[in-house]
């Protein structure tokens, strides 16, 4: 969407809340203003039973669970599961190129869930929006039995604004606010929201609204994300029994992915110093970008597994077999490899070479990317109280994605209406006896999940760009399209491959992977929360039946499919939770928790490769020790949680479909406390370690590789090049997870002034990050950094004014990307600022 027609929006969205608010606020009764000792929510809530399933207080939950309130989202000025890090121990996001859709926790991306169902995966494709949320909650390790199957990272829960207030009323009169953002570099952002009471015959209930649309500038040149989300939340009860709750959100974005740095050095990370020059010429049609045969010489010779193309822009290397030898060491381990091309294939050289300053501000960007996105979810569910206190309650959920994007360094991605839906039904009745009582759930789900991925990334390449001239014919990597190869002619060579005629059309790109997949789960579960005075015992499971198939539909650039078989299967696992815990009077509760859980094989949206099938490896096992000890105390004035993580898992890569053993220890430590009536504090400290042991395609560093061979970095940046991990280290070599830093803390504090008629806030918080590296061989090394962020506040009767401050010491940090780590790195943004205003009518 351009920007002007999003204004334009913004501008008709502003006029229809300002009028709609001045309506409603003519029969609002006076609002009185109490005064909240926890200013700012940071204590947990009351108990919640979307944490893990039943009512339980966070302090009483034996697993690591944090809470994020709307007070705090607002107050912090949160805005993406970026922001979350600071606020969540074990969690540490790393760059997928820009895109702030899911947090990583504990070494592990974590899923994202709506209201206790899990969404369609969300690997770069749109900013995940929070401040529509009446809560967040981040749960570390697998997740509850009535939640499914899902990550061993953990969750981020989102439950949304509803016009309930204190879990079971209503509002008694209609609420409206409106809150307009403005800040540095353009920022422009307005929300509003509207809650109205209302009553059908006997019945009550209430509606909750939440639009938020962004029309923004950014630190980055010429990146402008801009996004719409509109949200709405009805809530019925229909009798003094009967609950009824439907509702949805939907988001259009157009936040395109950026990489951020390539030509990585260390002399790049320490001193900004970038590696200049134009790349090779390889543009020959005189066309705006590469076609396949200029990146490439398109021949059944090469072999569909490398697309029938030989790559121009890129060599892959293997064990040496005699010929084209190089060297690249990594580890302590000495390495002799063959690259597949040319004598030295990995020479292309750049012309006109220097060296130059390079800001933060200036990232891999191409005026041609674009992204385009829809996400819409909706869900219903009905809760009945019988007369004898059984709880019979039936949920449905649907979610759907549709994804574009093309990014010029080699990657187009399209994903049309990829969907599922989700039926559960449950009951929930307590059980109680002398010395004994118990909270339990029985229940069973459907789930149904239809996946359409479609890639083209054979030829992405980074390094051949000079990011201070910006994008030219000669590195700009065509997009992909659906039909690449109309009026295109085969002909054949002399040794009987078949290579593209030049007579007719120069072919397109093709997409390389091609997945349609359907995924139905059939699962059935139970959780039991038992009671003996202070000891506690946790207990659920849930089977599962999967019913899995899917086909790979690509054809290469010669026209002959990959794989083209239709490939099913069904298999059935079990999983489960159990806990024990204690809780002393003085509000001491240590706990002890192992869970063992399953969950689907996927691709990048949640879809089941046809490999995967067909190696029956499409279910990955799980399992996690945690021990932990949580205080609640000083009358609900200070909340701590301390645990201690032993986590496995085999897992299949989503961006390279590779098989990885996991391993994950750590420590987790959680502070929230109010010194005082006016002093509050939180804090986090992560101390962790992630190995994995896989065979996974890997991009070399080449400034290292050429160090290694006796050349310089811009002899080799016309190409990429890449190996399998177990050429360079061996088969079942263990290495630290790349871009996790081993430590991790933060520390905000927040004092409130209060006087007659309004309260002045001051924040003031650090978050301290400990070096890593970028990539496993550890070629790169990332150094630590603290960050520094600070809001003042100002809120009276019925307006609010919050100015925010991130960076403030214009700290310069870089982080590493999910993949590519080793050529790709994202400098950190400066110090940027904003100013919220919010007025209750």
């Amino acid at each position: 969407m351009r920007a002007t027609a999003l204004t334009r929006r913004i501008l008709v969205l502003s006029y229809a809340i300002f009028t709609c608010g001045w309506a409603v606020a003519e029969e609002m009764e006076e609002i009185v203003v109490v005064a909240e000792r926890d200013y700012y929510s940071i204590l947990p809530d009351e108990p919640t039973d979307s944490a893990f399933g039943l009512s339980k207080s966070l302090a009483e939950t034996p697993r690591s669970v944090t809470e994020v309130r709307e007070d705090l989202i607002e107050k912090f000025v949160l805005r993406s599961v970026d922001d979350l890090v600071r606020l969540t121990p074990g969690a540490f996001t790393s760059s997928f190129f820009g895109i702030r859709g899911a947090m990583d926790v504990r070494g592990e991306p974590a899923d994202n869930y709506f209201r206790g169902f899990r969404r369609v995966a969300n690997p770069g494709a749109f900013n995940t929006i929070v401040r529509g949320a009446e809560r967040l909650e981040i749960l570390r390790g697998p997740v509850s039995p009535l939640y499914g199957s899902g990550s061993v990272g953990g969750q981020l829960n989102y439950i949304p604004k509803t016009a309930i207030v204190d879990g079971t009323k209503y509002i008694d009169s209609p609420e409206f606010s409106i809150a307009a953002t403005v800040g540095t570099y353009n920022q422009r952002i307005l929300s509003g929201e509207l809650g109205l009471p209302f009553s059908l015959g006997e019945s009550i209930g209430g509606v909750q609204f939440f639009i938020e649309v962004e029309d923004s500038e950014s630190f980055y040149n010429d990146y402008e994300p801009s996004s719409e989300l509109y949200q709405v939340a009805f809530d019925i009860d229909l009798n003094d029994q009967t609950v009824l709750a439907f509702g949805g959100q939907y988001q259009e974005t157009d936040s395109i992915q950026v990489p951020g740095w390539t030509r990585v050095t260390q002399e790049l990370i320490d001193d900004r110093i970038y590696i200049t020059g134009s790349p090779p010429p390889l543009n020959r049609n005189g066309g705006v970008d590469l076609a396949p045969d200029e990146s490439g010489f398109i021949s059944t010779a090469a072999g569909t597994g490398i697309n029938d193309s030989f790559s121009g822009v890129g060599t892959f290397c293997v064990p040496d077999l005699g010929f084209n030898q190089a060297t690249y060491n990594a580890l302590g381990r000495e390495n002799t490899v063959t690259c597949f091309g040319p004598p030295q294939p990995w020479l292309s050289p750049l012309t006109n070479p220097g060296i130059a300053k390079i800001d933060h501000d200036t990232t891999f960007i191409d005026p041609n990317d674009f992204a385009d996105t829809e996400a819409l979810t909706l869900y219903a569910d009905i809760k009945h109280t019988f007369d004898n206190g059984i709880i019979w309650k039936t949920e449905f959920f649907y979610d759907k994605l549709d994804h574009t994007k093309y990014q010029s360094w080699g990657f187009t991605a399209l994903y049309p209406g990829v969907d599922l839906w989700e039926f559960r039904s449950s009951i929930s009745f307590e059980i109680n006896g002398q010395g004994f009582s118990s909270n339990n759930i029985l229940g069973i789900n459907y789930r149904y999940e239809d996946m359409e991925l479609n890639h083209a990334f054979f030829d992405e390449s980074f390094d051949f760009r000079d990011m201070l001239v910006g994008p030219t014919p000669d590195d700009r990597i065509a997009p992909a399209t659906t039909d690449p190869l109309n009026g295109v002619i085969f002909t054949t060579d002399g040794a009987g491959n078949t290579i593209i005629d030049g007579s007719g059309a120069s072919p397109g790109r093709n997409y390389n992977e091609q997945h349609r997949s359907e995924n139905e789960n059939y699962g059935v579960f139970f959780l039991s929360d038992m009671s003996f005075g202070n000891l506690n015992i946790l207990l659920g499971g849930r089977y599962d039946k999967f019913d899995v198939e899917s086909v790979d539909v690509a054809r290469t650039l010669a026209n002959r499919p990959f794989d083209g078989e239709f490939v099913d299967d069904s298999d059935d696992k079990f999983s489960f939770n159990a806990s024990l815990s204690y809780s002393f009077d003085n509000g001491l509760k240590p706990y002890l928790t192992y869970a063992e859980s399953n969950s689907l094989s996927t691709n990048q949206v949640g879809g089941i490769a046809p490999a995967a099938i067909r190696n029956k490896a499409y279910v990955q096992p799980s399992e996690i020790t945690e021990i932990g000890i949580k205080y609640d105390g000083f009358e609900g004035a200070i909340y701590a949680a301390f645990a201690y993580y032993d986590q496995e898992k085999t897992e299949r890569l989503g961006e390279t479909q590779a098989l990885a053993s996991v391993e994950g220890d750590g420590f987790e430590f959680e502070l929230r406390a109010l010194l005082g009536d006016n002093f509050s504090i939180l804090a986090t400290a992560t101390k962790s370690d992630t190995t994995e042991i896989g065979d996974i395609f890997t991009v070399i560093n080449s400034a290292d590789f050429a160090r290694q061979n006796g050349l310089r970095p811009e002899q080799v940046y016309g190409k990429r090049i890449s190996t399998s991990r177990n050429t360079i280290l061996g088969p079942n070599a263990k290495v630290e997870r790349a871009g996790l830093p081993d430590s991790i803390a933060s520390l905000y504090g927040t004092y409130v002034f209060a006087m007659d008629s309004a309260d002045l806030t001051v924040a003031l918080g650090v978050t301290r990050v400990g070096s890593t590296y970028t990539d496993i061989f550890q070629k790169i090394k990332l150094p630590s950094y603290e960050v520094w962020n600070g809001s003042l506040s100002y809120t009276m009767e019925r307006a609010s004014f919050v100015l925010q401050v991130n960076n403030i010491l214009d700290e310069e940090y870089y982080t590493s990307a999910d993949l590519f780590d080793s050529v790709v790195v994202k400098p950190s943004e400066g110090r940027t600022a904003s100013l919220t205003i919010k007025y209750d009518f």
